[in-house]
């Protein structure tokens, strides 16, 4: 028993208590009745039955203790009960030196309890104290003077080995507990690691999965629209009987289909490689856009803007940005012209993609299927940067996307 566990393990408490409330109900029990035997040798029968008694009160108190230890004012009203049952007990004429004997016994059970029940604690410490001083008491009164220096030097050596065996025994007891505690923390400390562990991999899967989409998107599915509007102006040019045209259309066609398919591959892949030149990479989807769907497109890059301003995940955000924003305005703004500008900002670079489009209320929820526009904000959230869509109906529409520049957009996109 030790004091850690008093308040949280009851039940346990008392099973580890009752071996030595055994032994003490058997040890008092014995001399319960050797006394009562040296009483009725010495003629004092009488007190054969108030002996008795005492020493079962006695033993049933440290009963009752076992069970009611823990009460805030109990312990002060069983220690002073005990001490007048010892005091009692060790007053009864036994004789032959039986009452000294009785009265170091009782004392140091008492100081042996309360050292099991509440370990190496102040409390414990008090009630040594107070059942050491009673005994002391008990034995000038018991033991002759010329005894009692020798009887005291032999309690205090042997009670004190006794009593410095419990202390040690508490403190490995304290220090089991403590080592208990340690791996049940350990062990809870693991459980939320692990779960910790779970839900990081889930967010994992899922920023995987976005991106997934994010790179099939900006490849397959923008590569297959270029393919189908090439197709359409094939369509359109035969049917007009402009063959040579619908002929460079379609050369146009399969150098696009053969660029998706390497990037698709590079996107499965993951290795994905940011152009050489970014001016050359803004004017070339301008122009195979114009020449695609056959709106106008004006692309102007001002001096300064190059890709060593740009990191190289930077670069291909900006990119895959400005493809999103040519193709909304063929498939879905009914333009007749559209503006590209990629000018310097303070640490950053601005691209600007303007059309006279149709317009519409940025606000509305897109499409089932349509996920250009989210797609574009979560490139500018990952780069760090910032999307703004200016637009209403009838008034066309205008993309504005700031990437930080170098060193800030590692910055940004942590």
């Amino acid at each position: 028993m030790n004091t850690a566990t008093v308040h949280t393990e009851p039940a346990r408490e008392r099973f580890v208590g009752v071996p030595f409330y055994i032994f003490i109900t058997l040890l008092l029990g014995g001399m319960a009745l050797t006394n009562a035997a040296l009483t009725w040798r010495n003629g004092n029968a009488a007190l054969i039955a108030p002996g008795l008694l005492l020493f079962a009160g006695h033993i049933g108190l440290y009963w009752v203790n076992l069970h009611r230890y823990a009460g805030r004012r109990w312990w002060l009203l069983y220690a002073a009960a005990q001490a007048a049952l010892i005091v009692a007990l060790t007053l009864l004429p036994y004789g032959s030196g039986a009452n000294a004997t009785l009265a170091v016994t009782l004392c140091l059970s008492q100081v042996g309890e309360a050292l099991g029940l509440w370990g190496n604690t102040r409390r414990a410490l008090w009630l040594g104290i107070f059942y050491s001083g009673l005994l002391a008491l008990l034995l000038v009164r018991l033991v002759p003077q010329d005894q009692l220096l020798t009887a005291l030097s032999g309690i205090l050596i042997n009670g004190g080995f006794l009593v410095l065996l419990m202390v040690m025994f508490n403190q490995q007891l304290a220090e089991r507990q403590k080592a208990e505690e340690l791996a049940e923390t350990l062990e809870s400390a693991n459980a939320q690691l692990a779960a910790y562990a779970a839900q990081n991999a889930a967010l994992t899967l899922q920023a995987e999965r976005q991106r997934m989409a994010r790179e099939l998107h900006d490849t397959l599915a923008q590569g297959v629209a270029g393919l189908v509007l090439q197709l359409e102006a094939v369509k359109a040019h035969l049917a007009a009987g402009r063959t040579e045209r619908a002929a460079t259309i379609v050369e146009q066609a399969l150098a696009r289909a053969r660029s998706t398919l390497a990037e698709s591959r590079a996107a499965i892949d993951a290795l994905r490689a940011a152009p050489t030149d970014l001016n050359a990479a803004i004017h070339e989807r301008a122009e195979r856009f114009a020449q695609a769907t056959g709106i106008p497109c004006t692309a102007e890059v001002t001096a300064g803007t190059g890709l060593a301003a740009l990191a190289g995940e930077g670069a291909a955000h900006l990119l895959a940005v400005l493809d999103e924003a040519l193709a909304n305005a063929a498939r879905h703004a009914a333009a007749t012209q559209v503006t590209v500008h990629l000018a310097p900002g303070d640490g950053a670079v601005v691209l600007t993609v303007t059309d006279n489009g149709r317009g519409f209320d940025p606000e509305d929820a897109p499409a089932a299927g349509h996920y250009g526009l989210i797609g574009m904000r979560e490139r500018a959230r990952l780069s760090g940067g910032s999307l703004d869509v200016a637009s209403a109906p009838g008034q066309g529409t205008t993309v504005r996307y700031v990437v930080p520049a170098g060193d800030e957009a590692h910055a940004g996109a942590e």
